[in-house]
């Protein structure tokens, strides 16, 4: 048993606020699934390694969708994804090593992939297979959605202000309509954008156990920051966001404060934006909310503040299902926490977001007749 699995198992008081949150728990009914017991499990590996299979310990590193609700919740800080992660870390396999070099070679890969994706014929499309083409497929941006808000003014609240942008590498390397409709939006806003050669944030390949890659990333773009200055980086992805919220290689606990004071979602510099909605508004709107988000989820806050009583749909406990490595490792099991995902947002013609991984996700399974795009999108 690693030491890196050892230090996140704690006592467990069976209180079962974990349960009451988990989506992959909810979606399948089966208890096995759950947080709970992969805690206990993780607890009999630290008690007596010999009663648990390295197999066993392997098969249950990937059902996990890593979306921290039950660390949230739990009183005793336990930190279930924590196990997973590093449990993933002591017992790697194919499907975990794609997983990181997809993620570490996405400049490389995620163009040419998603054009080989779009030429497999219709018939090859199996129903396990379908999805993830699907997603695939759709990284090449696609035409995006018709957008419908215009910035009419601006306030002062940034004007003069020298920052950084960390655009995420979906955005970076396949929406670059996102980074584009960022900038202007800075722009209005008066903020001077320094440049910064930012790597990915890292909190993917953490959660997929490889903690020496996700560290490396995280020193880089914390060098990154302090070479400008230590500024405010303004961020538009929520899982980016909650990634790099979650840093801890900083020489001080004063430095590491710092840092969490920089980060500002791009949504919280633009609520002083008066808009003016279009003619094309959808009258149908929904948004997802991201598990990485949190409860203060600060895109959706904007976005009922601009659209109101348009925004007729929004998800809260319900998960999205792309859950990282699990997506490769067991997708039969995301497929129900997605439904349930979509059968709380019935009803929508457009569906926003603010995360880059959800709307992959989102936008692979939507029905025919709904359009998924980040926030972003939306406005000229």
């Amino acid at each position: 048993m690693s030491d890196s699995i050892t230090q996140h198992v704690s006592h467990c008081i069976l209180c079962g606020k974990c349960l009451q949150v988990c989506p992959l728990l909810r979606a399948t009914g089966r208890e096995e699934l759950g947080p709970r017991s992969k805690s206990d499990l993780c607890r009999v590996l630290a008690e007596d390694p010999a009663k648990l299979s390295e197999t066993d310990a392997a098969r249950l590193a990937g059902l996990c969708l890593g979306c921290g609700r039950c660390r949230e919740v739990c009183s005793q800080g336990q930190d279930v994804p924590g196990l997973v992660a590093a449990l993933r870390a002591a017992h790697p396999n194919f499907k975990s090593w794609l997983w990181k070099t997809w993620l570490t070679r996405a400049r490389q890969l995620w163009s040419p992939s998603a054009k080989a994706a779009g030429l497999v014929p219709e018939r090859f499309r199996t129903e396990r297979l379908g999805p993830m083409l699907k997603m695939l497929a759709g990284m090449t941006g696609g035409p995006g959605l018709d957008p419908f808000l215009t910035p009419k003014t601006f306030p002062d609240t940034l004007r003069g202000e020298k920052l950084l942008l960390f655009a995420g590498c979906t955005a970076n390397y396949v929406q670059g309509r996102w980074l584009m409709a960022a900038l202007r939006l800075l722009d209005g806003l008066g903020a001077e954008v320094l440049p910064g050669d930012f790597a990915c944030c890292g909190s993917g390949l953490k959660g997929a156990g490889f903690t020496d890659e996700s560290t490396a990333m995280a020193e880089r773009n914390v060098a990154v920051w302090r070479k400008a200055g230590r500024p405010r980086i303004t961020v538009f992805c929520a899982s980016c966001l909650a990634g790099l919220r979650a840093y801890d290689c900083f020489a001080s606990e004063a430095e590491a404060a710092q840092w969490a004071d920089s980060l500002l979602p791009l949504s919280v510099a633009v609520r002083g934006i008066e808009f003016v909605i279009a003619d094309n508004v959808p009258e149908r709107l929904g948004y997802h909310h991201p598990c990485h988000a949190g409860a203060d989820d600060p895109d959706r806050a904007f976005l009922r503040e601009v659209l109101g009583d348009r925004l007729i749909r929004a998800t809260d406990a319900q998960c999205c299902g792309f859950g990282g490595v699990m997506r490769l490792a067991a997708p039969g099991l995301t497929e129900p926490v997605n439904r349930q995902c979509w059968d709380a947002l019935e009803g929508a013609d457009v569906v926003l977001s603010g995360c880059s991984a959800c709307l992959a996700q989102l936008s692979a399974t939507a029905p025919e007749d709904v359009e998924v795009g980040h926030w972003l999108e939306i406005i000229r």
